[in-house]
């Protein structure tokens, strides 16, 4: 007589990220304001019921999934940080970030970005996550910047521009590669990294390096 295998319980924590991920995945796919939590369910292998037991409603995933996908794009970069104290280094590991995980998770999160945006709607609450990654990522850049300065190795600019800068232009290239067409997002991210060294470095800083 067969023994009938006995069904694993995901831990919940794994079984949110699941889901988050998959809700990413399709808000990503198409416009997330047509997706509903019973594709999410579906294409997660469970009941719909269960989605709710994590999740209060669609727009309390939808930003959950938007929040995860920051989180897991600054914990990517703190990882690579921890092991670089040169200032520049500090820029180029924010911009090796994206292109090291662009052809999912910021592809997505720049689409799904683009598509509430869209909307017109103003939720505050999905507002506040968006501003807040863009407040961090001007805030690590800013540091950077100033750190670069005051070492030495970065000529003088007006920092909070240059951050701004460099953070509208890391946005364009995802932005083009969506409505181009192109997979170039690598070389892209590499030739505005190249750049931002040009423009900073102080010549007989970047000799002496």
């Amino acid at each position: 007589m067969a023994v009938k295998p006995v069904r694993q319980r995901l831990d919940p924590a794994l079984r949110s990220e699941l889901i988050l991920e998959k809700a990413l995945e399709l808000f990503a796919e198409t416009h997330y304001s047509i997706v509903t939590v019973r594709d999410i369910a579906r294409h997660c292998g469970i009941n719909v019921g269960l989605i709710y037991h994590y999740f209060d409603n669609k727009d309390h995933l939808f930003r959950s999934a938007l929040a995860h996908a920051i989180d897991q794009l600054v914990a990517g970069y703190e990882e690579r940080r921890r092991e670089q104290a040169d200032p520049f280094a500090g820029i180029a590991m924010w911009l090796d970030t994206h292109a090291t995980i662009a052809p999912t998770l910021i592809t997505r999160m720049v689409k799904i970005m683009a598509d509430y945006a869209a909307l017109g709607a103003r939720d505050p609450e999905t507002d506040a996550i968006v501003a807040g990654f863009y407040r961090g990522e001007q805030d690590l850049l800013e540091d950077t910047l100033r750190r670069g300065i005051a070492a030495g190795v970065f000529r003088t600019v007006d920092v909070e521009k240059t951050a701004r800068v460099i953070g509208r232009q890391l946005d364009g290239i995802f932005h083009a590669s969506a409505s181009r067409g192109e997979d170039r997002i690598a070389q892209d991210i590499e030739e505005l990294r190249d750049f931002i060294g040009y423009f900073l470095r102080i010549p007989e800083a970047a000799g002496r390096s």
